[in-house]
């Protein structure tokens, strides 16, 4: 492992200079233009983040380039998906028949991402939408069990209803084992994050994935609701009844709009440790007009009833929860975020003060898909050293392989607000750090950054929560 020259860092992150023009750009992303640019250029263009997230989902590279080089249009983009979805289910029976049953499990698991990628680009009909939903959620039901045995699907009580969740504990280790419950995003699913997250286990920390009220399958019956707090109550009820699990160690994590459900959980329920947000917002009807109409339209596919994403989104803002915070929060925030200005992280890590520790990506999109690795990893450490699980150095796994290449900056909040549109005003050098102890001052390592990317090859984030 390389050497690094490493100084407190007590400013604010490094903001990308273009941040403004490119967001002034995604607000004439309209439909209609984009028809224009698929029209010309193929959903292979499109921008590295979506890519890295269908990565996240480990769909093989070929199938990415091959289905994003077939799309031309937007009316293209469910049928090259569900397309694929299909090859990997044929591929799958054929791996049955040869007995080849964890090769069957691997190509149930794609066909079933294949699905729920095919269903962030449909027309608003609701029935199109839980078509394709649902053959998501079964494909990938039918498959985990042999892909991964230490998984089960549960059901969490909330209210009159039922939420539903994957658990899975380790099978070696200390026991009892720390829980940290991860909750999606507006488009995200407790399936995807599933497969983000198994790395935790190897590091002897139990995972939930739940779809929090408005999400996933819970977005059959409710538009989002921030105010799901309550959702805790079922979570205790599950750990309290595992042997190998304690009460005492239980945190939550929520990704984009999830966050901000993540914060208010830790809040109103002081039997949570901690909670962890990744590229959350904060204030979002402050930069709501700012927004994509992608994005907008994205979330009016969410919206039950007569919500408008106006009202969907309202109800997500932390001004007034965050003073209520006694527990430690973790920040992820994105210095190219496109759907949720990269500001909110660092308003939220300010309003938070020493409760909060800001880790800041300055070449990261929206949920940091590209960085995936680096941040679940330093979420295991933060939830390890919250319940004193420090790693022995007696037992630390031999023959380590070398860390991979890290972007991030932690940064000491700063006890000022930058509201509404990116700034452009602080420029640092810093675009790495490894993240001490808790009770030590932020380190970083200092590194020229990398030349700015043409605009003109930086569509927005979309479809990325």
């Amino acid at each position: 492992m390389s050497e690094h020259v490493r100084q407190i860092v007590m400013s604010e992150p490094r903001r990308w200079r273009l941040a403004p023009d490119a967001w002034r750009l995604a607000g004439r992303v309209t439909p209609g233009r984009l028809e224009r640019y698929l029209r010309f250029r193929s959903a292979k263009g499109l921008p590295r983040s979506m890519k890295d997230r269908f990565r996240a989902m480990r769909i093989p590279e070929q199938t990415i380039t091959e289905v994003l080089s077939g799309i031309h249009g937007l009316g293209q983009w469910m049928d090259g998906w569900n397309l694929a979805a299909q090859r990997f289910l044929t591929e799958a029976r054929g791996e049955e028949r040869s007995g080849h049953w964890q090769e069957a499990a691997v190509a149930r698991i794609n066909a079933a991402m294949c699905f729920h990628i095919a269903h962030l680009v449909t027309d608003t009909d609701p029935r199109t939408l839980r078509t394709l939903r649902a053959s998501s959620v079964t494909t990938f039901a039918q498959a985990v069990p042999r892909l991964m045995p230490e998984v089960r699907k549960i059901s969490l009580r909330w209210r009159t209803r039922t939420l539903p969740a994957y658990v899975a504990v380790p099978q070696t280790g200390r026991r009892p084992f720390p829980m940290l419950v991860l909750l999606n995003g507006a488009t995200t699913c407790k399936e995807e994050l599933l497969l983000w997250a198994t790395p935790l286990l190897d590091i002897g920390i139990a995972i939930m994935t739940v779809d929090w009220p408005g999400t996933g399958e819970s977005a059959s019956f409710t538009s989002p609701i921030a105010d799901s707090d309550d959702m805790t109550d079922g979570i205790f009820d599950v750990v309290e009844d595992h042997p190998d699990l304690d009460a005492e160690m239980v945190a939550m994590a929520g990704f984009s709009l999830g966050g901000p459900v993540a914060i208010r959980c830790a809040a109103y329920d002081r039997r949570l440790l901690g909670a962890i947000a990744v590229t959350p917002p904060y204030d979002p009807l402050d930069w709501w007009s700012h927004v994509s109409p992608l994005v907008r339209l994205q979330l009016m596919t969410l919206a039950v009833e007569n919500d408008t994403a106006e009202d969907v989104v309202a109800e997500f803002g932390l001004t007034d929860l965050v003073p209520r915070l006694r527990s430690p929060l973790l920040i992820f925030g994105a210095g190219r975020d496109m759907v949720v200005p990269p500001e909110e992280s660092v308003a939220l890590a300010a309003a938070a003060g020493d409760l909060a520790t800001l880790v800041w990506y300055p070449e990261g999109g929206h949920g940091l898909y590209s960085e995936l690795e680096d941040w679940i990893s330093l979420s295991g450490e933060w939830l390890n050293e919250l319940v004193g699980r420090d790693l022995p150095a007696d037992d630390a796994p031999a023959d380590l392989p070398p860390e991979p290449e890290s972007t991030a900056v932690r940064i000491e909040p700063s006890r000022s607000r930058t509201a509404g549109m990116p700034s452009t005003d602080i420029e640092s050098t810093s675009t790495r750090v490894d993240r001490p102890s808790l009770g030590h001052q932020p380190v970083a390592v200092h590194a020229e950054p990398d030349d700015e990317d043409e605009l003109d090859d930086e569509l927005p984030d979309l479809w990325d929560e």
